[in-house]
Order: structure tokens, then sequence, then C-alpha cells
């Protein structure tokens, strides 16, 4: 992953953008969300969320960086579902910039069906990504939207 001077730092206003959407569009889905380690100087802003492939309970661990590049990772307690959507340009890689990381290999690089770069439409995106492979119950579906939303 660059550095933080690559990336610059967090995104205050977008991370907020990222909160308000959350919101909007699952309504009481969203249990709780917090800043780490504060909302004074944040680095990461984590929305818990009432529903799950696996269980009740899961969560967006989200960061968005000024200069560019963003990461939402998501993750289910007492279970080892996880992947992450991100945008990062790492010099003499073949990785994609825009990726995802699945859940049946977190440290494979596909290429994301994301293609957007503004905090709203990024969101909304990994939202339809999300809901739409949980309504159908099948984790696979992650990444097989044609550029969503």
């Amino acid at each position: 992953m660059p550095d933080s001077s690559e990336r610059g730092p967090v995104d205050w206003n977008a991370l907020q953008t990222v909160e308000r959407i959350f919101r909007d569009r699952l309504d009481g889905l969203v249990a709780e969300t917090t800043y780490d380690p504060n909302a004074i100087d944040p680095v990461e802003l984590r929305i818990t969320l009432a529903v799950g492939f696996e269980n009740g309970r899961s969560r967006f661990d989200i960061q968005w960086w000024t200069n560019h590049g963003y990461k939402y990772h998501y993750s289910e307690s007492e279970s080892d579902l996880e992947f992450r959507f991100g945008w990062e340009t790492r010099p003499r890689t073949t990785y994609p910039e825009k990726h995802f990381h699945p859940p049946t290999n977190t440290t494979e690089h596909r290429e994301s069906c994301i293609r957007h770069e503004v905090p709203e439409l990024v969101t909304l995106a990994v939202i339809k990504c999300w809901w739409t492979a949980l309504e159908a119950e099948d984790p696979s579906l992650l990444n097989d939207l044609d550029e969503p939303p």
C-alpha cells in the first residue's frame, strides 16, 4: 500500500459523506457508526450493520484519502467472511489500481467492478454490490455487477 505521503491525509469530508449515504440508503440497518481513533482526528470510519451473510452483524471499515484512494473492508464477527474494495496506486506492481479482494482469497487482487472515484458514487456502488449479493445469499456475486450503481 502507498505510504501516507502519497495518499495524503484522511479525507474527513469523504468519511462524513460515506456515513450519511450508509444511513440514508440502509436506514434502520445501521446499528452504529464510530470514528477510529476518534471523531476529532479520524483514520477510519466503522459502520456496524444489523445484518450479514452468516450472522446478524457485520461491519465496514472505511478509509478515504485526500490525494486519491479508498478502502471498504467488510467483515463479520464470529465468522471468517471478509472482503475488500479498494483503490490505490502501487508503483511497480501488476495489481489493478481499483481492485477487489474476494472472500475466498483476501490476498488476491482482482479488477474491481467499481470504476468511480468520488465518495458518493463509490459508496453507492459498494452498497449495491453488497446488497445484491446479500439478497442472493451468495458472497461470490459481490464483484459481479457491471459498473454499479
